[in-house]
């Protein structure tokens, strides 16, 4: 008789768990699908290219937490930093959640990218002035009403082991293609096609094999698990593990690096261009540590956010 009443209560709370996580998941959205923002790249009010962006949060022991918008050199110039074109915008336009709940409810944001004398408002690696990457700190003033998600240096670190061909997962907007009414944007996987510790070819970079397109340019890329997993130190252990490995730039051809905005959209959606390798570019997660804290705000509050060309832009 008593077992049989425990046997009634489990199988109660069991039912109790089974409808209180169907309603609890059913409106629940990964965390990281609400870090990214489709980016616009504007020359005065027209849009000259798209690319995507993601929020990083540094704190800094006088200033406390900083966020930062990350994407690549290219998205907000049209060319890699390589390159000593002109760039083919002056201002970008990028969103924030309003809530998280209701993520379909966005603030825009439109935001210079140069000072009056010319002076990029972006911050790039000083020791590795090829990588493509761009880094915009965000003064409070432009995410005020808003819900913040975002990054730090520590989706870096974990101990989930990442080898060659472990899934590589890239959140972006292939095309500018997303959920524009929740708001929401396409997760696309590959595998790591490089050795993940090595620096290829001498660049703090390594490959990965996936299925990229136009937009994706500036897509966080991480190592997820959700179950059982290698870990660094050998066993394998159970658990769900995002680890953030770095960002997304360009798609090797057969002739050259090229990158994704670059690549002729003429091509049938869902068509790979015949000299594509399928190849991507994968900045280390480590440039991007390393640029935002090597941030001098005072500087950069000095430089940029007080002349008076940007101080109505950028705190408005």
């Amino acid at each position: 008789m008593l077992n049989h009443i425990y046997a009634r209560k489990w199988i109660l709370i069991l039912i109790c768990i089974f409808l209180f996580s169907k309603e609890g998941t059913a409106m629940a959205i990964e965390h990281l699908s609400l870090v990214t923002t489709p980016i616009m790249l504007r020359k005065g009010d027209r849009v000259v290219s798209q690319g995507t962006g993601f929020y990083y949060v540094s704190k800094d022991k006088k200033h406390g937490n900083i966020v930062f918008l990350i994407t690549n050199h290219h998205v907000v110039t049209g060319h890699p930093p390589k390159e000593t074109k002109s760039p083919i915008g002056d201002n970008i336009i990028f969103y924030f959640h309003k809530n998280n709940e209701n993520p379909g409810d966005v603030k825009e944001v439109k935001f210079p990218l140069f000072t009056k004398e010319g002076k990029p408002i972006w911050l790039s690696s000083k020791e590795f002035p090829n990588a493509d990457i761009a880094v915009i700190p965000i003064v409070t003033a432009l995410y005020d009403g808003a819900e913040v998600s975002a990054i730090s240096g520590d989706w870096a670190g974990g101990k989930l082991k990442v080898r060659t061909t472990s899934p590589v997962t890239l959140i972006g907007y292939p095309y500018g293609y997303y959920d524009k009414k929740n708001w929401l944007p396409i997760w696309k996987t590959g595998n790591i096609a490089s050795e993940p510790e090595i620096d290829f070819e001498g660049e703090p970079l390594f490959l990965i094999d996936v299925s990229a397109f136009p937009g994706m340019s500036g897509s966080p890329a991480f190592a997820t698990a959700d179950g059982a997993y290698e870990t660094v130190d050998g066993p394998t252990t159970v658990g769900r593990v995002r680890k953030f490995l770095g960002i997304y730039a360009s798609m090797q051809m057969l002739e050259e690096a090229k990158y994704l905005e670059q690549i002729p959209s003429t091509a049938k959606l869902g068509i790979i261009d015949k000299e594509s390798l399928q190849i991507g570019h994968i900045w280390r997660a480590s440039l991007i540590d390393d640029i935002v804290k090597d941030i001098n705000v005072e500087k950069y509050v000095e430089e940029i956010i007080l002349l008076p060309i940007n101080k109505h832009a950028l705190l408005s």
